[in-house]
């Protein structure tokens, strides 16, 4: 089940790199790639991290800590809404409040 919650927090990476929108407040190019990758890829890291330390070590702090870099993960995603397309933007929200939902969930 870890496995798969990591995949489908991947899976929203994938899915919100098509930036398009409205800018974010980040400032002129914050909808780009580059940005995206760059801003997301530390608390990839991070959760990937997690990931790994909770599944050789089913103890409560590696399963909060897997939690935590779950939701900063999320937050940090979050950021990025306002680059989905309009026509995208709701299944963006749908996709993070499934993500969100599915890390409430996990019992330490």
């Amino acid at each position: 089940m870890n496995r798969l919650l990591f995949l489908g927090l991947l899976a929203i990476t994938l899915f919100t790199t098509a930036c398009g929108g409205d800018d974010d407040g980040g400032g002129p190019g914050f909808c780009t790639n580059e940005t995206f990758s760059n801003d997301i890829s530390a608390a990839v890291s991070r959760l990937s991290d997690a990931a790994l330390a909770y599944s050789n070590d089913p103890s409560t702090a590696n399963c909060n800590a897997y939690k935590n870099a779950a939701r900063d993960y999320l937050d940090e995603v979050r950021r990025f809404e306002g680059c989905a397309t309009l026509n995208t933007r709701q299944e963006f929200r749908d996709a993070l409040r499934e993500a969100e939902e599915s890390v409430d969930m996990i019992q330490c």
